[in-house]
Formats: structure tokens, sequence, C-alpha cells
């Protein structure tokens, strides 16, 4: 895995997290910032994603329990469009707080993935 990608993955993430938690407080609907820092999350994830399933194709993740990686890897492609399309959807601070939630599960998943990869066999 490519830790500096991972590194900015979690920052972006905690940065929507910490928009979202400006735009609930001032009872804003999810607006095009929010949507395009969405959409730059998403296309980071997706990078890692086909990255890691490379990485692993290649053997480089020697013991590593490949399904559970590639699922968790694949899992974090879904928890931001349906956050979007939540937020889309119900035009109310419940619409943005579902931004909050995916601001702060991404960064969860992405370390999860890496103790994954660094600790094989487990």
């Amino acid at each position: 895995m490519i830790d500096p990608l991972q590194t900015l993955l979690i920052v972006l993430s905690l940065v929507i997290a910490a928009l979202a938690t400006v735009y609930v407080v001032l009872d804003r609907p999810t607006g095009t910032l929010l949507l395009g820092s969405l959409g730059m999350l998403e296309g980071g994830l997706l990078v890692q994603a086909v990255i890691g399933i490379g990485q692993l194709a290649q053997g480089d993740g020697e013991g590593v329990n490949g399904l559970v990686f590639v699922g968790y890897l694949l899992g974090t492609l879904v928890f931001v469009p349906a956050a979007a399309w939540w937020a889309l959807g119900e035009r109310s601070r419940a619409g943005t707080a579902a931004l909050i939630v995916v601001g702060l599960v991404v960064p969860v998943l992405i370390l999860r993935l890496q103790q994954i990869w660094t600790a094989p066999g487990v």
C-alpha cells in the first residue's frame, strides 16, 4: 500500500467531516464544496483500490488475507456515494450529518486496511 496516499485520504476525509459539521451547525444543505470534496475522496479511494488489488495480485502482500483485504478496499468505495446520495435526498441537517459519519468512518477503514496489509495471517 502507499502510505502518503492513505494519509492524504485520511486528512481529506477528516476535513470533509469538519466541513460537514460546520454545515450542520449553520443548518445549510449539502452544497457543491462538500460534493466536490466527496468526489475527490472517492477518486482517491478508487486509486487506492486499484493499487491495492494490483499489489495483492503481484504477490506483494504475502500472507495477507486477500478476501478480507479486497472486501475492505471495495467497502470503502461504497460509503462515500451512499452518503452523498443520502445528503442529496435529505436536504435537512440529517442528510448533511451523513457526511460527518462518512468522514469519520473512512479513516477507520483505511487504518484497518493498513493493519490487514502489515499483519499477514492475523
